[in-house]
C-alpha cells in the first residue's frame, strides 16, 4: 500500500487532453422572448443554463494522472436595468486548479454577438504567497434583454480537490446539470444536498469507457440574500461524487473515513520520516523554560518565521521534506502545522494534528469522506492540563488563538478520527464596553472623554491606528470634535482599549437645550429583521454583548427635561436592558446600556424572539436625554 501513496497523491502535472473552447450552442426562441421569471418577476437576471462534465481521476488521461477535469458552461440573461451588475465574472485558480480555454461573448437583443475582447479580461493575485489567483472578465454592452455566454476548464492536479457541483446561484436557475465521468473499474459514492424545495434527478450509463452519471435540477429559485443567513453553501442545492475504491483490486482512496484517514496517516509517517534534521534547531529555539515557555516559542517561530503558502487545504504531498520547508521558510497550512508538530516533539511536547474547516464554507456532512470538508490544519497539545488548539497560518494570531471562522467549527483529530467541536468564547467574551463621561459648562455645550473596551472576537482585526478610530468615532458623534484618540493593544491577546476626548461643536450648541444619544457610540441599533417570518436560520459572526455606561453632569440652573424608560426583554437567544441611575442631589445621571447576543445560530422557531429583541433595542436606543435651563 505504501508504495501507491507517491502515485496516488503526488500532484501530477498531467491531465486530460484539452478539447480546446467549444461552440456555444444557438440562442433559442424561447431564451430571447423570456423577460421574467415564474415566481420570481423581481428577479434582474437570471441562469437560463448551467453545465458542467467532470472527467474524474484521471478519465481519458495518459496513464498514471489521476488529476481531475472540469468542463463549464453557462448562460445568463439580463432581465432589467438592476441586472447590469451581473455583467462580470469572476474565477479563482491557482497552481493546483488550473484555468484553461476560458472563453465568453454577448448576445445583443438584435442577435448582433460581441466577443469578450483580450482587453476586458483581467487577472490579479489574490493572495501573493498563497499563490492564489483571480481571472475576472467583464462582459461587453451588458443591457437588458442581453445574453451572456462563457464556458472554461478547470484541471484540479489531485483526486483529492474535490469541490460539489452548486446547482443554485444568487439569481434564479433555469436548468444545471453536470456529468460525472468515471474511467472503468472505479466504484464511487455520491452525495448530494438539496435545499429550497429543489429536486435533483439522477441517471447513470455504463459504457465501454467507464460510467457516467448525470444529475440535473430545474427552475431552481435564486438563494436569497438575507441578513444573517446561512453560509451560501448550506441554502444551495449541490452535488459531489468521490472515487472510492478501484474494483477487484482491494485498493480503496475515498470508500469511507477509517480508509482516508490511515491513507493519510501514512502519508504523515513518510513525511515525518523525511523530516530528520528539524530536531536540533528546534531544540535552540524552545530553549530550556516550561513546557508552555518552550511550546510559546516555537509555535512564534513557525507562525512568523515560515510563511504561509498555497491553497488552503489540509493534503500534504508524501514528498515534502520538512528540513526544506524549515531552510525555504516557506509552507503550506499542512506543512507548517506538521513542521509545528515534529518541532514541538523535539522538546519533548506530544502533539496530534487536526484538521478544521471554516464555518464560512457550510456545514461539514461526514456521510460522505471527503478531506476537501476541511481546509485548515492545527496543531493539538496539553499543556498544564489544558488542550490548545495552535494555528501557525496568521501572524495575527496569539498563543493558542483561533480565526474567527474557527471558532466553534468542526474539526476532526487525524490521529484518532474523533469529530469534535473546536472552542469559542462565550458571548460575554465577545464584549464591547464603551464608558462616556460628558459635562455640561454653564454656556449649554457639552464635553468630556470616552473609553472603549474591545475583547474577544470583537478585538479580533479590528481598526489599528488613531486616525482610523478617530473617523470611526467621528461617524458616531458628528455634532462632536473628537481629539487625542488612544490605542493601545494587550500583545498575545484579544484586547484593545481606545480612549478620547471629545467636545461639542459651538454651532451644534443651543445655549437653552442639550440632548444626548446615551447608546452611542455602540447604537443605536437597527432592525435587521424586517421579514414577518423567516425559512432558513439566523447566523451571526459570534455571540456578543454591547455594554455603555454613560456618566452625565449638569450645572446649576439646568434640570433634567427628558430620560430614557427603563427596559428589560429577556429572551431564549438574549437580552436587552437599560438603568437609570439619577443622583440624589439633582445635577448628574448614569444610563446603562447593554445588549446580550447569547446564541450564534437561531433557527427559524426562534426567529420571532430575536426579532423581538432588536425591535426592542432600536425603540429603546433612540431615546434621548435632555437638558434644559430652568
Amino acid at each position: 500500500m505504501r508504495a501507491l501513496l507517491p502515485f496516488v497523491l503526488i500532484l501530477s502535472l498531467l491531465g486530460p487532453a484539452s478539447a480546446g473552447a467549444q461552440e456555444f450552442p444557438p440562442v433559442t426562441a424561447e431564451e430571447r422572448a423570456l423577460a421574467s421569471v415564474p415566481g420570481e418577476p423581481n428577479a434582474p437576471a437570471v441562469v437560463l443554463f448551467r453545465k458542467g462534465e467532470f472527467l474524474m481521476a484521471g478519465y481519458g488521461a495518459l496513464i498514471g494522472s489521476l488529476s481531475s477535469h472540469l468542463r463549464v458552461q453557462a448562460r445568463v440573461k439580463i432581465l432589467t436595468e438592476a441586472g447590469q451588475g451581473n455583467g462580470e465574472i469572476a474565477v479563482a485558480h491557482s497552481r493546483d486548479v488550473r484555468l484553461r480555454n476560458f472563453s465568453a461573448r454577448t448576445v445583443l437583443p438584435d442577435g448582433k454577438v460581441i466577443p469578450v475582447p483580450a482587453g476586458a479580461r483581467f487577472q490579479s493575485r489574490i493572495s501573493k504567497s498563497k499563490k492564489i489567483f483571480l481571472t475576472t472578465v467583464a462582459f461587453p454592452a451588458v443591457q437588458p434583454g442581453a445574453i451572456l455566454d462563457y464556458q472554461y476548464e478547470m484541471v484540479f492536479s489531485s483526486p483529492f480537490l474535490l469541490e460539489p457541483w452548486l446547482f443554485s446561484e444568487e439569481m434564479p436557475v433555469r436548468h444545471a446539470e453536470i456529468v460525472y465521468r468515471t474511467a472503468k473499474g472505479w466504484n464511487t459514492l455520491v452525495w448530494t444536498r438539496e435545499t429550497l424545495g429543489v429536486k435533483i434527478q439522477q441517471e447513470k450509463t455504463e459504457s465501454l469507457s467507464g460510467t457516467d452519471l448525470r444529475a440535473w435540477a430545474d427552475n431552481l429559485p435564486a438563494v436569497p440574500e438575507i441578513p444573517y443567513s446561512p453560509p451560501f453553501a448550506d441554502l444551495a442545492s449541490q452535488i459531489l461524487v468521490v472515487p472510492a475504491s478501484y474494483k477487484d483490486s482491494g485498493y480503496t482512496l475515498l470508500s469511507d473515513w477509517i480508509s482516508v484517514l490511515n491513507l493519510m496517516r501514512q502519508v504523515q509517517d513518510i513525511v515525518v520520516q523525511h523530516g530528520l534534521g528539524v530536531e536540533g534547531p528546534a531544540r535552540d529555539i524552545a530553549g530550556k523554560g516550561t513546557p508552555r515557555q518552550k511550546a510559546e516559542a516555537l509555535y512564534k517561530y513557525v507562525r512568523d518565521e515560515i510563511r504561509t503558502e498555497g491553497l488552503p487545504g489540509v493534503l500534504i504531498d508524501p514528498e515534502t521534506r520538512l528540513r526544506k520547508v524549515f531552510g525555504d521558510r516557506g509552507g503550506t497550512l499542512a506543512e507548517k502545522a506538521l513542521l509545528l508538530g515534529e518541532m514541538l516533539k523535539a522538546a519533548d511536547i506530544g502533539y496530534d494534528v487536526i484538521w478544521a474547516a471554516d464555518r464560512d464554507r457550510g456545514t461539514v456532512d461526514f456521510k460522505v469522506p471527503n478531506p476537501n470538508w476541511f481546509d485548515t490544519v492545527l496543531v493539538a497539545i496539553r499543556i498544564d492540563g489544558q488542550v490548545l488548539f495552535l494555528d501557525p497560518s496568521d501572524p495575527t494570531l496569539g498563543f493558542g488563538e483561533l480565526r474567527p471562522g474557527y471558532e466553534g467549527a468542526t474539526a476532526m483529530s487525524l490521529r484518532s478520527g474523533q469529530r469534535f467541536t473546536l472552542p469559542e468564547p462565550t458571548y460575554d467574551q465577545n464584549l464591547r464596553r464603551a464608558e462616556v463621561d460628558l459635562t455640561l459648562d454653564a454656556q449649554g455645550r457639552l464635553a468630556g472623554t470616552g473609553t472603549l473596551r474591545l475583547a474577544g472576537l470583537r478585538a479580533a482585526g479590528k481598526l489599528e491606528t488613531a486616525q482610523a478610530w478617530t473617523d470611526w468615532l467621528a461617524g458616531r458623534w458628528r455634532e462632536y470634535r473628537i481629539s487625542n484618540v488612544q490605542v493601545n493593544e494587550a500583545p498575545g491577546e484579544r484586547k484593545v482599549t481606545v480612549t478620547w476626548a471629545m467636545a461639542q461643536r459651538e454651532e451644534e450648541a443651543l445655549g437653552d437645550e442639550a440632548t444626548v444619544l446615551p447608546s452611542a457610540p455602540l447604537g443605536a441599533a437597527s432592525q435587521p429583521f424586517e421579514q414577518a417570518e423567516r425559512k432558513v436560520d439566523v447566523v451571526f459572526d459570534y455571540p456578543y454583548r454591547d455594554e455603555v455606561e454613560l456618566r452625565l453632569r449638569w450645572p446649576d440652573g439646568w434640570k433634567l427635561d427628558r430620560s430614557p424608560a427603563a427596559a428589560k426583554l429577556e429572551k431564549f437567544c438574549g437580552t436587552l436592558s437599560t438603568a437609570l441611575e439619577p443622583d440624589p442631589g439633582g445635577h448628574a445621571l448614569v444610563v446603562r446600556r447593554r445588549l446580550d447576543v447569547t446564541r450564534r445560530r437561531v433557527s427559524p422557531a426562534g426567529y420571532e424572539d430575536i426579532r423581538a429583541l432588536f425591535g426592542e433595542a432600536v425603540k429603546s436606543d433612540a431615546q434621548t436625554v435632555t437638558l434644559a435651563r430652568r
